[in-house]
């Protein structure tokens, strides 16, 4: 029987029915609930965001994909438990003492902008057309594209935080700011749609301005709003003057 479990057959079969891939989903698995059982509720979005970014460096340091799936899936996991723990339901029953939303849920973002230096790594070029429908188009572009998803992730969390610790028009400040920030960062890294995601949300403070902020702010408060955001605006027109041939090359 020993001698069986170490035949190339019984091997072959192992890696038919995927068993190592399974073994590791077990795995991570097994890590992930641990830590939803053991770590205190308002901090299980940030340990999962550390276990996602250990999977990241595991998958690059091995060279095997499955780690890489693993931490895109998780990530989507962490966005879901921060949206329904650490903002929505923190916001309708009383917090424990000492407990700060923004520390939380600043340090999920952190950790997965920190997980983008691997998922650059690991991440694959275009293999061909995809076939199939719209669902496994996306299956694998994602899969193949882990850095969109930690930056998409980050990005959402990151806004939505700002959204909810600044009032009026101190929140277009913010996201205002935000967006010079991943504008800055794009040109950085060369990536088109966190270039556009930095625009979008710059066309965003642009209608809060025009449909809340001016109508509701008083004049001292628009006044900043409106000078804040008509820098990042500027800012944004200069880069775009002085980085003409770089935003050609990724156009």
């Amino acid at each position: 029987m020993d001698a069986f479990a170490n035949s190339p057959r019984s091997l072959e079969l192992d890696v038919r029915y995927r068993a190592p891939e399974l073994a590791a989903w077990c795995g991570t698995l097994t890590v992930a609930g641990m830590i939803r059982s053991q770590v205190q509720l308002d901090w299980v979005a940030p340990t999962w965001a550390l276990l996602v970014v250990a999977l990241a460096a595991i998958a690059w340091r091995s060279g095997q994909r499955v780690f890489v799936q693993q931490s895109v899936v998780l990530s989507f996991v962490v966005l879901f438990r921060a949206g329904t723990h650490n903002f929505y339901e923190r916001s309708y029953f009383l917090s424990p003492a000492g407990y700060s939303r923004a520390l939380t849920v600043g340090t999920t973002v952190a950790l997965s902008f920190a997980g983008l230096a691997f998922a650059f790594r690991v991440r694959e070029a275009p293999a061909g057309e995809v076939t199939g429908g719209r669902l496994r188009r996306a299956v694998r572009f994602v899969a193949r594209r882990p850095e969109q998803v930690f930056f998409f992730c980050a990005l959402v969390l990151l806004t939505a935080l700002l959204g909810s610790e600044f009032d009026g028009g101190m929140i277009t400040v913010a996201w205002g700011l935000e967006a010079v920030a991943i504008f800055v960062f794009a040109l950085w890294v060369g990536e088109r749609s966190y270039r556009l995601s930095g625009l979008g949300l710059l066309m965003l403070c642009l209608g809060k301005i025009a449909v809340v902020d001016f109508w509701q702010l008083g004049m001292r408060d628009r006044a900043i709003t409106f000078l804040v955001l008509g820098g990042a605006i500027t800012l944004v027109s200069i880069l775009y003057t002085r980085k003409r041939e770089l935003f050609q090359r990724f156009l």
